[in-house]
């Protein structure tokens, strides 16, 4: 046991070290059955107010606060609470990744074009590997349109971000964080001709959110950036089926539509 006294003068808890403990618990008493989401503390395991480690550290409301420091729940017990929430919170992080890399197949099936095949040249132990051409030019039309977002709301963003967990990867179009209101995630899409309209673009973004939230413990929303090949797609209800995607969505998602003559760039031969 630490001989510190709790009126003691110890190290602060980091807005962001409080934040993840959070996470992990799902803002609530971390307690099982308890669920209590108001008055929660942030309790040190071991007692010792200077060991500020994220094992040690773990949430709970003022009445199971007290009960941990009265030993009516002792350490033992808490450490196999916070296991528990280790384990929960790591299955429905893969949840969420396993959901999303499926959407995401889907989403790079549906931009792949059949004639153009991948060319690669091998001889001995030599191989050569390009992008298509297409997706370079696909690559360069999101963040043509991205900058042309930016200059519009006169806001910066993140190109390409990328979040790692073990082999899992959470890739961002652009992301722009703020202390003072919602992280904002832009998602980028083509549409070539009308028949690319489909409902499941919204839902991809708001996976990409839910994800995200947890992984970092941040509130986001999110802007669905469509561009489209000819100017008169960007007609009332020509986009029928992807505005009705975001509507349905519970997330805070925005549509933009700009047209490629718009943000300067032709992706097409």
């Amino acid at each position: 046991m630490s001989n510190k006294r709790y009126d003691e003068t110890r190290p602060s808890i980091s807005a962001e070290l409080r934040r993840a403990v959070e996470v992990e618990s799902g803002h609530c008493c971390a307690i099982k059955g308890c669920g209590e989401h108001t008055y929660l503390e942030v309790h040190h395991v071991d007692e010792d107010r200077e060991n500020n480690t994220m094992d040690n550290l773990i949430l709970l409301c003022d009445k199971h606060h007290k009960m941990a420091h009265s030993r009516v729940i002792d350490r033992k017990a808490l450490r196999e609470y916070k296991k528990l929430l280790s384990v929960s919170y790591n299955t429905l992080i893969n949840e969420r990744f396993d959901q999303l890399e499926k959407l995401l197949r889907e989403q790079s099936k549906s931009r792949l074009d059949p004639e153009l095949p991948e060319k690669q040249y091998i001889s001995f132990d030599l191989e050569k590997r390009s992008p298509k051409r297409h997706e370079i030019l696909y690559f360069s039309l999101d963040h043509i349109a991205i900058c042309h977002y930016e200059r519009l709301s006169g806001l910066e963003f993140e190109h390409q971000v990328e979040f790692f967990r073990g082999e899992d990867k959470l890739l961002l179009d652009a992301l722009r964080q703020s202390d003072q209101e919602e992280d904002i995630i832009i998602d980028v899409h083509y549409f070539r001709t009308s028949y690319i309209d489909a409902p499941a673009y919204a839902s991809w973004l708001e996976k990409k959110i839910e994800l995200y939230e947890l992984l970092t413990g941040r509130k986001a929303r999110g802007i669905l950036l469509i561009v489209v090949r000819k100017p008169h797609m960007k007609r009332e209800g020509y986009l029928s089926l992807t505005e009705q995607g975001v509507k349905a969505c519970t997330r805070n998602i925005t549509l933009k539509v700009y047209s490629c003559e718009e943000v300067g760039f032709q992706p097409d031969p």
